[in-house]
């Protein structure tokens, strides 16, 4: 959505703004710029925060990591919606998995599944971080610890092994699973203007 500057402090754009918010959704796509513009309405009228958009707005910019888009659309949201529920337990979620704790994300994730509902791709995004994360940092992983950080077991995470084994170049010899090149890495590594996590320093949390 193309904003003007002066447009970008006019209130009666918030029903378009959030409006925008339900077509990334459907649509699959992330607008960081026009949340970040909506977010910034918020605190300026407070009172026209719509709680519902707000959560919508968080967790796709949650589905963004590695990149940074979450930690700049929680800094926009007000203290008070920070400290009460569900804002508080998306802000839990973000800290868990950011720190690569993700034993502890899905823990709290397994309790508050109703704020992604309706919002397609929430998990495997949070896997597909996950997963960076392990290539990113690791050249090999024991399957069970695997399905532990990927909150997968049995046919599912046979299935994801077997797909990454094809694709990846991941060899599994008994239950130690070789990771694939580095091709995450040169993805990742790439300038794209956007600012991602560095993972070198988390490898200990991940209980490697």
């Amino acid at each position: 959505m193309e904003l003007s500057g002066k447009d970008r402090y006019n209130l009666d754009l918030i029903p378009n703004l959030e409006a925008s918010v339900d077509k990334q959704i459907s649509g699959g796509s992330f607008d960081l710029s026009t949340n970040l513009v909506l977010l910034r309405m918020y605190q300026f009228f407070p009172d026209r925060t719509n709680s519902t958009v707000l959560v919508k707005v968080l967790v796709k910019a949650l589905m963004q990591l590695p990149g940074t888009d979450f930690t700049q659309c929680a800094y926009l949201v007000p203290q008070r919606f920070q400290l009460e529920e569900p804002i508080a337990n998306l802000l839990t979620l973000a800290q868990h998995a950011e720190c690569m704790q993700f034993k502890e994300f899905w823990e709290v994730a397994s309790k508050c599944k109703y704020l992604w509902e309706s919002i397609p791709g929430f998990e495997q995004s949070i896997r597909d971080f996950a997963l960076h994360a392990i290539n990113l940092t690791f050249s090999q992983i024991r399957k069970q610890k695997l399905g532990e950080i990927l909150s997968l077991e049995g046919g599912e995470l046979d299935a994801l092994v077997k797909d990454r084994a094809a694709k990846s170049g991941w060899k599994v010899t008994g239950d130690v699973i070789q990771l694939g090149g580095n091709e995450l890495k040169s993805k990742l590594g790439k300038s794209s203007g956007s600012n991602v996590l560095d993972f070198a320093q988390y490898g200990p949390l991940l209980g490697m």
